[in-house]
């Protein structure tokens, strides 16, 4: 009885672990989106699209600068991709908009 206990305890407390993991990996992609979303809902909607792309060829221009210096810095490119993602996002959904006068949401 004792054993079932504590394997009860241990599946549950295991459960909370990976529970938690999952809502810190989430929490953090969406606090991307948000500041994102933040800085970009200054702008008229008109122009966020043109925002979004001055944003991407910016940071591609850093990370670039970066890059060449040092291959290294390879490893920052890739732990900042997903940072980039709501940018991206904006630029296809504002073209979208812009070309077929339908939006996605």
């Amino acid at each position: 009885m004792e054993n079932t206990i504590g394997e009860a305890v241990v599946n549950q407390v295991a459960g909370q672990a990976q529970q938690a993991a999952e809502t810190a990996t989430a929490g953090f992609m969406q606090r991307i989106f948000d500041a994102y979303n933040g800085f970009i809902g200054i702008f008229p909607e008109a122009y966020q699209w043109v925002v979004s792309i001055i944003l991407v060829l910016a940071v591609a221009a850093f990370l670039w600068s970066l890059v060449k210096k040092n291959w290294l810095w390879i490893v920052l490119v890739i732990v900042l991709f997903p940072g980039i993602l709501p940018v991206l996002k904006n630029v296809f959904d504002s073209l979208t908009v812009m070309f077929t006068g339908q939006s996605n949401t």
